[in-house]
């Protein structure tokens, strides 16, 4: 069995991203309009709970961090060298490590405010340890950030196999929104919030052109994405996004 450190390699990160360098964020692509989505996000639950230190688990080339790094104190951890490596050129204020998070402890405990999953725990066989170690890495009141595909989903209820989600075979955990948020509350978390990212996979609509599609599918995601906040109703969207807490105070400790 390969190794994720082979599985996540420069290759794959190409067929992820379709086409051109996986290392580059080409201005206005689509890329680059969900990281700097994620990164307005990540920038919300900071401001949220008054925190300064963020840590992206999985976090690529760090096209996120790269909007991240130059105001926050950001962090990046992934189980790839190369998307390591690509890291600490897109975001060189960000301290980036090669490490599985599910199994090592590259930080300290509490290290963090804000902790983002974009894309992450579907790739594991089992996410629980994962969560568990990010309500580790969080201080009391701080916040973790993730997005998982939405397995009820337009996409995934119209399109069977061809669904987004579905054309990654690393994609192993593809779980149903209420499951995923049970093993969120399972590792300790308060869920403060639960949206979507809009209908971006086009197209959806069978024998009409992807392009006269796009102001009635599109129109959505682009306004949340400008707003850079929780807008669009949970379930509206190809992905669920999560808000979720640690307790403040001894009631929210694990061991």
């Amino acid at each position: 069995m390969a190794r994720p450190s082979e599985v996540y390699d420069e290759a794959y990160y190409r067929d992820v991203m379709g086409r051109g360098d996986p290392a580059t964020l080409r201005r206005f692509g689509m890329a680059w309009w969900s990281a700097r989505m994620y990164a307005r996000l990540t920038a919300w639950c900071l401001r949220r709970n008054g925190g300064r230190r963020v840590l992206e688990v999985g976090c690529g080339p760090g096209h996120v961090l790269s909007f991240l790094h130059a105001r926050w104190d950001a962090a990046g951890v992934d189980v790839s060298p190369w998307a390591i490596e690509q890291c600490a050129r897109n975001a060189p204020g960000a301290d980036c490590r090669v490490a599985d998070l599910a199994r090592e402890r590259p930080f300290e405990p509490g290290a963090f405010d804000v902790v983002l999953a974009r894309y992450v725990l579907e790739h594991l066989p089992d996410p629980a340890p994962l969560l568990a170690r990010v309500f580790e890495l969080l201080r009391p009141g701080g916040t973790l950030l993730y997005a998982v595909p939405n397995t009820e989903s337009l996409g995934a209820r119209r399109k069977g196999d061809a669904w987004y989600a579905l054309r990654d075979p690393t994609h192993v955990s593809l779980l149903a929104p209420d499951r995923w948020l049970a093993l969120t509350r399972a590792a300790g978390f308060d869920v403060a919030r639960e949206f979507a990212d809009g209908h971006w996979d086009l197209p959806y609509l069978a024998g009409v052109p992807s392009w006269a599609q796009v102001p009635l599918f599109l129109g959505p995601p682009a306004l949340a994405c400008l707003a850079g906040r929780p807008l669009l109703p949970a379930r509206f969207g190809e992905n669920v996004i999560v808000v979720a807490d640690r307790p403040r105070g001894d009631e929210g400790a694990r061991a």
